[in-house]
C-alpha cells in the first residue's frame, strides 16, 4: 500500500496499457492521471503536480525523452521512468540523456516497475534557488544522477512559490536573486517546510555570515561559498537530505 498517495501520470497511446497501469496503482494507493499524447500530458502537467511520470518511448508525435523534457520545463522536480520496447537500443539512450529515473523494458515486469517507483516517488527533494539558469541546470542532471528530485527557482518570487508547492528536504538558495533577497526565501522555506534545511550559497562571505547570524542556526544549516566546490556542496546536500 502506498500511503503516501504519491500522484503519478501515465503517458501511453495505448488504451488498455494506460488503464492497466492507472487500476494498479490505484489499487496500491497511488493518485494516477493518464494522457495518451504529449499534448495531453503537458496540459495534465500544466493543471496539476506530479511526483513520478511513467512515459512510452515511442509514441505518436512527440517520443518519451523529447516529452520528458518539455514536462521539466513546468515541473523539474518530477522523476520519469521510461518504457520502451528496445532497452538496449539509441531510445534507450535518449531517455536516460534526458535525465529519466530509469528505463525499463517492454514487457514490463510489474514488481520491478513497483519497486523503481516506490523509490522514485519518495526520493528527496532539493529546491535550487537561484537566477543563475546555468547553475541550476548543472546541479540539476548532477544531483538527478544521485536520484535526488530537484525543484529550480530562479528568483525571489519563483522561490518563494516553490517553498510552498515543492515540499522540499533540502533548499540551496542564493541570497542574491537579481532584485530579490534569497532571505525572504529562506524564511518562507522555514514557515512552509520546517523540517527543510536550507544551505545557503554566496559569493561574498560576510554577506553569508551576516545572513547566517540574522536566520539563525535553526532555519539555516550551513554555508557554502562561491564558487561552489561541487563535492562539499554534494556532502551537505546528502547528509541534509538524509543519507547520511
Amino acid at each position: 500500500m502506498n500511503e503516501s498517495g504519491s500522484r503519478v501520470l501515465i503517458v501511453d497511446d495505448d488504451a488498455d496499457i494506460r488503464m492497466n497501469f492507472a487500476d494498479i496503482l490505484s489499487d496500491l494507493g497511488y493518485q494516477t492521471t493518464t494522457a495518451e499524447d504529449a499534448i495531453a500530458a503537458l496540459q495534465c502537467v500544466r493543471d496539476s503536480r506530479f511526483d513520478v511520470v511513467l512515459l512510452d518511448y515511442q509514441m505518436p508525435g512527440m517520443d518519451g525523452a523529447s516529452l520528458y523534457r518539455e514536462i521539466k520545463k513546468l515541473q523539474p522536480s518530477v522523476a520519469a521512468i521510461m518504457i520502451t520496447a528496445w532497452a538496449g537500443s539509441d531510445g534507450a539512450q535518449q531517455a536516460k540523456n534526458a535525465g529519466t529515473w530509469d528505463v525499463l523494458r517492454k514487457p514490463v515486469d510489474i514488481h520491478d516497475l513497483l519497486e523503481k517507483l516506490a523509490r522514485a516517488a519518495k526520493a528527496p527533494i532539493v529546491l535550487v534557488v537561484d537566477d543563475d539558469e546555468d547553475f541550476c541546470q548543472s546541479l540539476w542532471q548532477v544531483l538527478n544522477l544521485r536520484h535526488f528530485r530537484v525543484a529550480l527557482a530562479h528568483s525571489e518570487t519563483e522561490g518563494i512559490t516553490q517553498a510552498s508547492d515543492s515540499q522540499c528536504q533540502v533548499a540551496i538558495v542564493d541570497l542574491k536573486l537579481g532584485s530579490g533577497d534569497g532571505r525572504k526565501v529562506i524564511r518562507r522555506i522555514h514557515q512552509a517546510v520546517p523540517k527543510a534545511r536550507t544551505i545557503i550559497v554566496s559569493g561574498d562571505r560576510q554577506i553569508a555570515a551576516e545572513a547566517y547570524d540574522e536566520l539563525g542556526d535553526q532555519v539555516v544549516n550551513a554555508v557554502c561559498q562561491k564558487p561552489i566546490d561541487i563535492d562539499q556542496l554534494l556532502r551537505m546536500i546528502e547528509t541534509d537530505g538524509g543519507r547520511n
